[in-house]
């Protein structure tokens, strides 16, 4: 203790280089933490489950989709589950769920939109949710149980007491009743959910489902997924067992829906670098002028070595005094942390979740490894010089310049580096949010109208009816009121090009060999909304082509692919029918398809995929499984929405929920806003934290220069001379490190670029930029100091120490 005030005593002489030094290193290790604790949060998704390493989920690979997705054979009428994995012995437990992404629950006579998963009893005790209300061992016994969770019961019900025992209608028209509320896990959960309802609940769901399973200790994955491919039988689609622990950032699966969140690895490694570069620069600054403190004391220090002080001594006094300022350092940033907590989250989509043990382990870290890092270099200086080199002035030696030359050079080649990458990362954003995509997606607004519950094949036939008859009444009131409107020039029931899934079909190539494309259908409208760009042939014709014609439009890229120069007699073989009827002896036909038009390719996936080749065929109007698309007039947003929301109210009721496509296509680079955001908005405070660095070097500088500066002006120096003289050797710090940076740069982008297929330009203006900001911020603080020294009094700075 006594070390540690003595320590605290020797800073505080020192205030003004103590305080920057530490409000330095506080900005530098909050933004650390900031991004410590939401990496560390992606990367311990699931891991509440005590046996994560032993819980899969079941995959199937399909032949006509691209990518396999989750899905079991599994009869909720018997409860019983194929018996490849039912009865493997490798498999301690398993159990099937579905996921119901948009169901329409309704409570206290008000319909909400719900996230629901039909499971049972095994599927909570495979994943380890805590019950935060509710007795743990009887969950999802009886048919109408149901369990929510902890945000759904705060929603619904203002409270998680308030939940047990509540009623709540399903879609299909049962009612269940809330026995349990699930606690929120600390760590992220994959799998997202509002509530649990039993598969006992009805006969039949009609939903496919899928397989959550818990291997025995021991098991081996890989091995297991190999026997189960080799089992072939006829008419059964491939079973693969992904580790739940790869789930979130494994994007070999087709997940359709938003119920199987998915991480971004790329963005995690992106901020995790952003972290590493702002601690290098917070203890480049730390180390500089902890230095600069050090030669402010060199006397001292020169002095305890005369008087027997040893190196142990030494080296405990400097982490002491380091230790100190790290401290206060940590608090402050904690202190910054919780203060912004609320805004980091809004404005960068980071969350910042208390997790105790991890938030202790960062902190115990930093306080001892960093105190270790930053006295290394003073120790080794000041304990290998003799005595007489301390107790000189500190300007006689050259050392100390030359090492705060070096840091500064790594300070500012940072800097550079943090400017230029995150200059281009806002580039490549822009460029993609702004990119010409090849089809409309202004004014064109999205709602969800009609929906058919997706358990409403279960009910009697009478009540089927009834539905579609209610559904049908609704839907002409909806046509009429629509077309009556002048707010909308076209509209119609649809998917736009953006959600196009990863289905697909394979169709034979000339050379015979069957080839994977992207499948999808969209209907006359759908192409006139969208205005899709026609580069040969035509689009459908409402009188001539329909549902049931074996008929195609293609993209440029399928047609590359196919060799298809012309359409009156390109034919394409599908592998397998590509959709489904009740007729059997349509459904024994497979014809080869007539390309009737070509259209230019249209970029709806994110632009760092490459262009896919697409098949596209005819529908319908669908306006019980799709959401209402609808063009709005230029200018008329905000009244179109009030339109819509009153024309729910009065048809359908419950929550109004709406999107417009081109804010639906932004959304696709969520992820990279808040990486090119997060990077920018911490180069900031990177340079913020350079600059306080410079200032206390700066001042140190022009301090120990205070009286040749005063004898030049004697002799006739002006102050534009005396600054040329103290900013030239800036100047060449800053050169060297922008020369430093600039290769570095170009390796940290084109590294990025690796997996794009549709890159911005590296315009010369970036580095331009990165170059006048850096020496802007950095030489006005200079200018700053060196002006006021050159306009002192002569005679008061001669007699200054």
């Amino acid at each position: 203790m006594k070390i540690l005030l003595l320590a605290i005593r020797s800073l505080s002489r020192f205030r003004l280089y103590t305080i920057i030094n530490i409000l330095g290193l506080a900005m530098s290790l909050a933004c650390v933490m900031i991004i410590s604790r939401y990496v560390f949060r992606e990367l311990t998704v699931d891991h509440f489950n005590q046996n994560l390493d032993r819980i899969c989920l079941g995959t199937q690979h399909f032949d006509s989709e691209i990518k396999p997705r989750f899905s079991y054979s599994f009869n909720s009428r018997t409860g019983a589950g194929d018996p490849v994995l039912e009865n493997n012995p490798s498999i301690e437990k398993i159990t099937a769920f579905s996921t119901l992404p948009e169901d329409i629950i309704e409570s206290d006579n008000k319909k909400h939109t719900a996230r629901i998963i039909v499971t049972d009893t095994v599927f909570l005790q495979i994943m380890e949710y805590d019950v935060m209300v509710g007795n743990k061992q009887n969950l999802l016994k009886g048919p109408q149980d149901a369990v929510i969770t902890q945000r759904y019961a705060r929603k619904l019900f203002g409270s998680e007491e308030n939940a047990i025992g509540k009623k709540i209608l399903c879609s299909g028209g049962q009612m269940v009743t809330v026995t349990a509320v699930l606690k929120e896990p600390v760590e992220k959960s994959s799998i997202q959910f509002d509530m649990l309802v039993s598969y006992q609940l009805q006969k039949n769901w009609g939903y496919m489902f899928s397989a959550c399973l818990l291997l025995n200790p021991g098991t081996d994955i890989q091995k297991l997924n190999k026997e189960l491919a080799t089992n072939d039988r006829e008419g059964v689609n491939l079973y693969q067992l992904l580790p739940l622990k790869d789930n979130y950032f494994d994007d070999s699966v087709n997940r359709f829906t938003d119920s199987f969140q998915q991480g971004n690895f790329g963005n995690i490694m992106i901020l995790s670098g952003v972290a590493f570069l702002i601690l290098l620069v917070g203890i480049f600054n730390f180390i500089n002028i902890y230095t600069v403190l050090m030669l402010k004391r060199a006397r001292e220090l020169g002095m305890k070595k005369v008087f027997g002080a040893k190196a142990t001594q030494m080296l405990v006094q400097l982490i002491s005094e380091n230790l100190a300022m790290i401290g206060g350092a940590l608090f402050i940033a904690w202190l910054l942390i919780e203060i912004s907590g609320e805004a980091i989250s809004n404005l960068l989509g980071i969350t910042q979740v208390n997790n105790i043990k991890f938030d202790l382990l960062l902190s115990l870290a930093i306080l001892i490894v960093l105190p270790v890092i930053t006295s290394v270099y003073p120790f080794i200086k000041y304990n290998y010089s003799t005595p007489i080199s301390s107790l000189r002035s500190v300007n006689i030696s050259g050392n100390s310049v030359v090492s705060r030359t070096i840091f500064m050079v790594f300070q500012y080649t940072i800097t550079c580096c943090l400017i230029i990458v995150s200059l281009f990362f806002m580039k490549q954003l822009n460029f993609m949010l702004h990119a010409d995509l090849g089809y409309r997606t202004k004014d064109i607004i999205k709602a969800q109208f009609l929906k058919f519950p997706p358990t409403a094949h279960t009910l009697p036939q009478e009540e089927i009816m009834k539905l579609f008859e209610d559904l049908g009444k609704k839907n002409e009131e909806i046509k009429q009121k629509l077309n009556s409107s002048p707010l909308f020039s076209a509209w119609t029931f649809g998917e736009s090009p953006n959600e196009i899934q990863d289905y697909g079909s394979r169709i034979k190539t000339p050379d015979g060999e069957f080839k994977e494309v992207k499948s999808t259908s969209m209907s006359s409208t759908d192409l006139k909304i969208f205005e899709l760009q026609l580069k040969e042939g035509r689009f459908w014709n409402d009188s001539t082509d329909t549902e049931l014609d074996y008929k195609f439009i293609i993209n440029e890229t399928a047609q590359k692919l196919f060799g298809i120069t012309n359409l009156e007699t390109a034919l394409l073989q599908p592998e397998r029918r590509l959709w489904w009827n009740g007729d059997e002896e349509l459904m024994s036909q497979n014809p080869a398809y007539q390309i009737i038009g070509i259209v230019k390719d249209f970029k709806y996936t994110h632009l760092a995929k490459p262009a896919v080749p697409l098949v596209i065929s005819i529908a319908q109007s669908r306006p019980y499984n799709s959401k209402l698309t609808a063009v709005v007039q230029p200018g008329k947003r905000q009244e179109a929405i009030a339109f819509l929301r009153k024309l729910h109210d009065e048809t359908i009721g419950g929550d109004f929920e709406y999107s417009f496509v081109e804010d639906d296509v932004n959304a696709m680079y969520k992820e990279d806003k808040k990486a090119a955001y997060i990077y920018s908005i911490f180069t900031v405070i990177a340079i913020l934290i350079s600059s306080l660095g410079l200032f206390s070097l700066s001042l140190f500088d022009v301090q120990q220069r205070y009286r040749e500066i005063a004898i030049r002006k004697v002799n006739g120096a002006t102050t534009d001379v005396v600054m040329k003289m103290m900013l030239r050797k800036y100047f060449k710090l800053l050169g060297l490190a922008f020369i430093i940076s600039v290769p570095i740069s170009l390796l940290a982008i084109f590294r990025y670029l690796e997996n794009f297929a549709n890159k911005a330009s590296v315009s010369w203006w970036i580095f331009a930029v990165a170059l006048i900001v850096t020496a802007g911020i950095s030489l006005a603080t200079l200018i700053w100091q060196i002006r006021k020294a050159a306009q002192t009094n002569p005679a008061t700075a001669m007699k200054a120490e």
